[in-house]
């Protein structure tokens, strides 16, 4: 059984983190991962071909001059001359089979009449619904603005806190409002998962883990066996209240209240030549097949450009296919290349601040039991390394 101090279970940004965090203390840290790539929503495939390699983003699409601790890991792993901008192409709304601007489909004299009430209003207690068609008149929001809403964790988001969608925070002066990276947002996963001193073994499906003489013991599906004195949970809730059942079900209780949502996501590839569709950074049809369908046009490419739909879950093969030769207005034989990936997000709701307030009661005492994850403070990038370095600031604490 390989012996290490500390052992994450989870190879999405909120394990990377927590294990980067541990790795820099001087911890033997041992990171698993189920899939055959570490990143979980930072999941940049590429694809190759005669003339030369071209990514799509399946998961996280951007990131903010805000998310100041992901950009201390950046910059400490090497990152920070690999940030560039993106593309400022317009987000549209697909009405009636047509692109169309945004604020064509706005009632601009009801916005004019409702946006005063931003400066009045408090988020607090207040759910998406409630807050955001007081600030954009009702409907205004209906139609239009919480369609915007659902594409970001490609859920509906009217009963998520409100204080919990859109959050603001402390802006770095030097760095780009927002941005990538020259090979995708996966390669940040990449860059932390190659840090000296930790050990990173994919194709892990931990099925098992006891805890006996003051330490954990994790065993996979493949017959993989760990031990460590500290164990790291960075995985969806529901995954997290299996893993915790036989070692602690008062916390395994408590993660299995949460809800969580799947999300089909399907990249295609085509060459620039064989679509006549204007440059987008993303498509929202409302009360469509699919939550959006985001754009590469954000770092065009000379040759292709590529398109990922973010699909309702359920959807046979057929329908999906049908749906993104309409959408882009191509045969799928002019389409070059194809990518899939499944992602699980939480589903938010009223009431989330007094559940995390009773699960961080449960984790009191218990510094060596640590969980990270999108489903704590917020689902936005910076919220889960935010969560992972409080949660190593607890272990050293």
């Amino acid at each position: 059984m390989m012996q290490n101090d500390v052992v994450v279970v989870g190879g999405g940004i909120s394990g990377l983190s927590l294990a980067y965090y541990c790795v820099q203390a001087g911890m033997k840290t041992t990171l698993l991962e189920k899939t055959d790539a570490v990143g979980g929503s930072f999941a940049s495939p590429a694809y190759s071909s005669d003339r030369k390699k071209f990514w799509m983003e399946l998961g996280a699409h951007t990131c903010y001059s805000s998310y100041q601790n992901l950009l201390d890991i950046v910059e400490e792993c090497g990152l920070k001359n690999s940030i560039i901008p993106r593309a400022k192409v317009p987000f549209t709304l697909m009405v009636d089979g047509k692109i169309k601007s945004i604020v064509s489909q706005l009632n601009i004299m009801e916005l004019l009449v409702s946006v005063p009430n931003i400066f009045k209003l408090k988020k607090t207690g207040l759910s998406v619904s409630a807050y955001y068609s007081k600030i954009v008149g009702e409907k205004n929001y209906q139609e239009v603005i919480r369609h915007f809403f659902n594409a970001v964790p490609s859920q509906q988001t009217d009963d998520f806190p409100a204080d919990m969608m859109f959050k603001s925070r402390e802006k770095r002066k030097d760095m780009l409002k927002n941005y990538t990276f020259k090979n995708g947002m996966q390669s940040v996963a990449r860059a932390i998962s190659a840090k000296s001193g930790l050990n990173v073994f994919t194709t892990q499906d931990v099925n098992s883990i006891l805890y006996k003489d003051g330490l954990y013991e994790i065993r996979s599906a493949g017959g993989g066996e760990y031990s460590a004195k500290t164990l790291v949970i960075a995985t969806p809730s529901s995954v997290a209240s299996m893993l915790l059942k036989d070692i602690n079900p008062d916390i395994s209780s408590h993660l299995g209240q949460l809800k969580s949502a799947d999300v089909d996501s399907v990249g295609v590839i085509v060459r620039k030549e064989n679509i006549k569709l204007k440059p987008v950074a993303a498509i929202i049809s409302p009360n469509d097949v699919f939550f959006s369908v985001v754009s590469r046009d954000t770092v065009p490419d000379e040759n292709y450009r590529g398109f990922v739909f973010h699909f309702k879950p359920g959807l046979d093969e057929k329908t999906k296919r049908s749906r993104i030769t309409e959408v882009l207005g191509v045969g799928f034989s002019k389409i070059e290349h194809t990518e899939s990936k499944f992602n699980t997000v939480p589903t938010l709701r009223m009431g989330h601040h007094e559940w995390l307030e009773k699960n961080d009661a449960l984790l009191k005492g218990k510094k060596n039991l640590l969980l990270t994850g999108n489903y704590f403070g917020g689902m936005a990038i910076e919220d889960c390394v935010s969560r992972s370095k409080s949660e190593f600031a607890r272990l050293k604490g």
